[in-house]
């Protein structure tokens, strides 16, 4: 019976610019590792306000708050998280990072990201020129400057059009998302693709995730649920570790105190109580792939 755990929208601004905020972050860390929670966390790699002309990318070695930021990646990569691009910006336009969308999506009427021609995909010169593709390399490049190595790729919101969708997936093998053929699936699914595996594998976060005007509802709702899944069934949900913060208090000559009945405490030793193992996403999809496909 496995868990997984992803800590969404972790950039370089907004809830986690602060040292206070990274320190706490790490705290969140600290009590996963000594839980031997192995963690995910969604990095979006540029952080971008444009009302308060924030613009701040983990590739930036000349930026303070990017160093500082780039610091506290490596802490927790060092207490077992596994690191993916949540997009580039996880905005576009006038939008914030985290709140925005980056890809196409029907629907929209604001801030809308542009959407590829299906030309894209017959053409090697139009794929490589496309916004999708465009995107994910800004992403990967980001990262690689930063030192940092992504597992997984996971689209802002879980929106993309289907011709930017093909494109991602021949750029990564393994999506940390519902996939879009089987949205209500609790279990690792794929879809054919041009990946470099033939496939591209879809890891769900069947709980959902707790929202911050609705926590308890959410924690008491995921606990509930989890009960009705089967064997095989993935208890994977997100979390935004900023939740956690006001359970988070900062000591000038002793290390954080983390007080016991947090959401996130509450959810982890809830499903530890009922033997849920927690497990990387690296270590669940290698099941999935035959020792040929490798």
């Amino acid at each position: 019976m496995k868990a997984l755990l992803r800590l969404e929208d972790i950039g370089p601004g907004g809830y986690y610019e602060t040292t206070e905020s990274q320190m706490k972050l790490r705290a969140v860390a600290d009590y996963l590792y000594m839980q031997r929670v192995p963690f995910h966390v969604a990095v979006i790699s540029r952080f971008v306000d444009p009302e308060r002309g924030i613009d701040c990318s983990i590739g930036n070695p000349n930026s303070a708050a990017s160093v500082r930021f780039v610091q506290t990646l490596h802490t927790l990569c060092a207490r077992g998280a596994s690191l993916g691009m949540h997009g580039y910006t996880h905005q576009y336009d006038q939008s914030i990072s985290g709140d925005g969308y980056e890809f196409a999506y029907s629907g929209c009427k604001k801030d809308c990201p542009p959407d590829d021609p299906i030309e894209s995909l017959s053409s090697m010169i139009q794929f490589q020129q496309s916004y999708a593709y465009r995107r994910i390399q800004q992403a990967s490049s980001a990262f690689q400057a930063a030192g940092l190595r992504p597992n997984w790729f996971e689209t802002p919101h879980y929106a993309a059009s289907e011709v930017q969708r093909k494109i991602l997936e021949a750029c990564t093998w393994l999506f940390y998302e519902d996939n879009p053929d089987a949205p209500d699936s609790r279990q690792v699914t794929f879809r054919s693709s041009r990946s470099i595996l033939g496939k591209t594998y879809y890891v769900p976060t069947p709980l959902g995730y707790v929202g911050g005007d609705t926590v308890e509802q959410d924690v008491n709702r995921m606990i509930s649920q989890v009960n009705h899944f089967g064997e095989d069934d993935l208890a994977s949900f997100f979390y935004h570790p900023f939740l956690e913060f006001p359970y988070i208090h900062i000591r000038k000559y002793a290390p954080p105190y983390y007080e016991e009945g947090s959401p996130l405490k509450r959810l982890i030793q809830n499903l530890l109580s009922i033997d849920r193992h927690f497990v990387s996403i690296l270590d669940l999809i290698h099941s999935y792939i035959s020792p040929q496909s490798v």
